[in-house]
């Protein structure tokens, strides 16, 4: 697809320095991205941001400039050339490296609690500023934020010779994780906090969801959410998932077969050493053997409740398989995504 930039004025531009075949780790929320971030974040020569990249692509490409349609934003999105390069530019200048500053960042980038996570998320700003002292003026570059399943076309525009890596879940397993999400709550003691307060939306109340009271929409905010009214948060999942990896295969799909690794969840669970190596090599990474010894004693992430799962594995069985029944093209996706 052919898209011209354009000029836009109003906007200044700065020193651009390189992101070199950037990493883009993509997949619907809860299929996994989150432990292979953690996994190849602990690679020496790869920068990354504090977070998530919700403070760079929300700005401008906030979901409520386009009346909370949803997240997706494509290669037409991006014809503002210095839009595009204030955008990349911000990328480099956010981007951080613990391994320029500790031995082994493990500790921080595997906080699982809301405590803990508080903690390593002032330590990670404090130290990763740290980290920007001297940073070459070439880097490569591990992004992982889930609603980019939702831009894949424009983060390909924004970054031309971005790698990515299609992490793939199970349709149950996936959907199961998502309502879990849904309904956790972050709390220290008697204090909650409202984790999505920044990343979600307020649009909740137009659903009148029939299990859900919840204000704020979380995860990736889908196209057609607004069919969903009056249904439950299984279906809600189940739409996430549903559009989060068609869109992502559509896009993909665009992208020369070179420049993408499709990853099942499960096998990277059964043997993450062999494809941490696998990954490393195909993006032209040297060995880590830091990062290898973690993989080794690979932590469970996103497991909440894990105790009261069923036999099957799931904690919420019957919502999941009911609501994946309402969606007739589940089955079909499944099967082009290789399961």
């Amino acid at each position: 697809m052919l898209v011209e930039f354009h000029f836009c004025p109003s906007i200044n531009l700065h020193s651009m320095a390189i992101i070199d075949r950037p990493i883009i780790i993509i997949g619907a929320p809860r299929s996994g991205t989150t432990i292979l971030f953690r996994c190849l974040a602990l690679h020496r020569d790869l920068w990354h941001l504090e977070g998530e990249s919700h403070g760079i692509l929300e700005n401008d490409f906030h979901p409520r400039e386009k009346n909370y349609e949803s997240n997706r934003c494509t290669a037409r999105d991006l014809t503002c050339k210095e839009l595009s390069q204030t955008l990349y530019q911000q990328f480099y200048d956010r981007a951080l490296n613990l391994n320029k500053i500790l031995k082994s960042p493990e500790c921080l980038l595997t906080a699982r609690s809301v405590s803990e996570r508080s903690i390593s998320k002032v330590m990670i700003a404090t130290l990763g500023h740290l980290s920007k002292i001297k940073k070459p003026p070439v880097i490569r570059f591990l992004e992982k934020t889930p609603k980019n399943a939702l831009r894949v076309s424009f983060l390909d525009r924004l970054f031309p010779d971005a790698l990515f890596i299609w992490n793939k879940r199970q349709a149950d397993g996936n959907i199961d994780s998502l309502i879990s999400g849904w309904l956790a709550t972050d709390q220290i003691g008697f204090l909650e906090i409202e984790r999505f307060a920044r990343s979600g939306y307020p649009i909740l109340k137009y659903l009148k969801l029939k299990d859900y009271s919840g204000k704020r929409w979380k995860f990736a905010l889908v196209p057609d959410w607004q069919s969903l009214k009056g249904q439950c948060i299984a279906d809600v999942a189940t739409w996430q998932y549903f559009q989060c990896n068609r869109l992502a295969m559509m896009d993909l799909a665009e992208i020369p077969k070179e420049r993408v690794f499709s990853l099942k969840h499960e096998d990277f669970i059964g043997n993450p050493v062999e494809w941490i190596r696998r990954i490393l090599d195909w993006a032209d990474l040297p060995k880590d053997s830091q990062l290898e010894s973690f993989a080794e004693r690979l932590p469970k992430v996103n497991d909440v409740l894990s105790d009261v799962k069923k036999k099957s594995g799931l904690r919420y069985e019957t919502q999941v398989q009911e609501a994946m029944d309402r969606n007739p093209d589940l089955i079909p996706l499944q099967k082009l995504m290789g399961y």
